[in-house]
């Protein structure tokens, strides 16, 4: 029997980064360390880049960079596997993906999902544990860290790729497990084109779906012989002072895969102790806390089963709330005119009608948006 542990996104932040620079495992995981150290694999996203100095790049959104040295408090917990594929591996440009592959391999991490070509980027990971054959792929959304032709960084959603290789690791692997870093952010349930992305992972022979990169819980399915997840929380990633409490709340996988291939699976759910006072690090949820917790995560799969249409009607909803937010992009706003938009809304007085097909042809045909993404290029 072996057994797995998926966790989320890791990052040091300024209030527990001592701890992680320190080696202070115990401070950081608390009672999770005794179930990260039973696991044969232990699995989480390093949601940084390792770099010993800065060299940001030119992005939208937040840039992350820590010590190589927040590796000693990861590697004492008894995490041996870090997933590269993310939208923050290449923050500190390619210097700062050779500093973190460097670091991992002198610390003896495994890790897939990135690599100095998109060749190395796309290659899975395969391990044998008790006589079983584990393999991990590992894909990232485009979001200013893709690698490219001739270009490092993290493995891009392909699907030629992935067709290609599940042929071989099916046949030669006992167990499949499929990192995936994309959805929406703070949303716990997946985008349509997620969910029918994912459920293809499962069709062609996938047999667990992992996503991350929504910084919360999210909801879960089996689906044909397969499980997926869509969304875990922070994994050790403190969201301090921010007072969302879906920040500070996660959950990890345990998978125990049997000598007849079956597998047992459980969530362990967690907390950030920061999250009710000012304290540092994760800890066990109480059942008191796990509850209505999981109550919320299973409430959701079963309107998902209930109705088919239900991710799709969820999804026009959600975007409906966030269509003031967007013209405002579009229209180049920064941060304080896109939040005064989202309350007047008066860019819905520009976007008439021939202005949003315009826009929407752009976006949609493949051959429109691809031009947009070269001319965004010189930037």
């Amino acid at each position: 029997m072996v057994k797995m542990i998926i966790g989320g996104d890791i990052c040091a932040t300024k209030r527990d980064e001592s701890s992680f620079l320190e080696g202070d495992a115990l401070r950081l995981f608390s009672d999770i360390l005794p179930v990260i150290k039973a696991a044969d694999l232990a699995i989480a996203n390093l949601e940084t880049p390792l770099i010993n100095s800065p060299s940001p790049i030119k992005k939208s959104g937040a840039v992350f960079g820590n010590s190589p040295n927040i590796l000693n408090a990861i590697k004492k917990s008894g995490i041996n596997f870090l997933n590269l594929a993310n939208n923050h591996i290449l923050d500190h440009d390619i210097k700062g993906l050779q500093t973190t592959i460097e670091a991992l391999k002198n610390q003896g991490f495994y890790s897939v999902g990135a690599g100095d070509s998109i060749d190395e980027a796309s290659k899975p990971f395969t391990i044998q544990i008790k006589g079983k054959t584990i393999s991990v792929l590992s894909y990232a959304e485009n979001e200013f860290s893709i690698a490219e032709n001739g270009k490092p960084g993290a493995n891009p959603v392909n699907i030629i790729d992935f067709v290609t290789r599940i042929k071989d690791l099916k046949e030669s692997s006992d167990f499949v497990l499929l990192l995936y870093h994309g959805g929406k952010e703070n949303y716990m349930l997946p985008t349509p084109k997620q969910q029918k992305l994912c459920r293809f992972f499962i069709d062609q022979g996938v047999n667990m779906v992992v996503c991350q990169h929504s910084h919360t819980a999210g909801v879960y399915e089996s689906y044909n012989s397969g499980n997926i997840y869509y969304g875990q929380g922070n994994f050790v990633f403190d969201a301090y002072p921010l007072k969302r409490d879906w920040l500070y709340k996660g959950f990890l996988i345990e998978v125990m895969l049997n000598d007849d291939n079956s597998t047992e699976i459980k969530l362990i759910p967690y907390v950030h102790n920061s999250f009710l006072n000012d304290e540092i690090g994760i800890r066990k949820m109480t059942l008191e806390e796990s509850k209505p917790f999981m109550n919320t995560i299973d409430e959701a799969f079963q309107k998902m089963i209930q109705n088919p249409n239900y991710v799709q009607e969820e999804w026009l909803k959600l975007s409906k709330s966030l269509e003031s937010t967007y013209f405002s992009i579009l229209n180049g706003n920064g941060r304080l005119m896109r939040k005064l938009n989202e309350k007047f809304s008066w860019l819905k007085l520009i976007y008439k009608n021939d202005r949003k097909l315009a826009l929407k042809n752009i976006v949609t045909c493949e051959t429109h948006r691809e031009i947009v993404e070269t001319i965004l290029e010189d930037k």
